[in-house]
């Protein structure tokens, strides 16, 4: 019933917020910790947030032109209206992580 285009789009729009979680804590533990330079592994993890967020921008204006509507019952578990259809969307903590995980490396090597 739905398209890959929109499949993506729902994935990105439910986890995304969650590879942003991860990168902020990461962040905050780097500088925390006692490593001697700091400097550029918080600057990188800047960077990955700033196109991380933009790009969340832009996913939600297209899940907004599309009428997409998502309605949170927990991190991980969305009804989602598209097109006039109801899909329930429930990610395992594991696949959720793997998505997050490959997305953020994404980032990480195309800085």
């Amino acid at each position: 019933m739905l398209t890959e285009g929109e499949e993506q789009l729902i994935d990105a729009f439910i986890l995304l917020p969650l590879a942003r979680k991860t990168l902020a804590w990461d962040k905050k533990a780097i500088e925390a910790s006692a490593i001697k330079f700091k400097e550029p592994y918080i600057r990188a993890i800047e960077n990955m947030l700033a196109r991380l967020s933009h790009d969340l921008y832009s996913i939600k204006r297209e899940t907004g032109r599309q009428q997409m509507k998502f309605y949170k019952r927990s991190d991980l578990d969305y009804t989602v209206f598209v097109r006039g259809w109801r899909f329930e969307r429930r990610y395992h903590p594991s696949i959720a992580a793997d998505w997050v995980k490959e997305r953020v490396t994404n980032y990480l090597l195309n800085s």
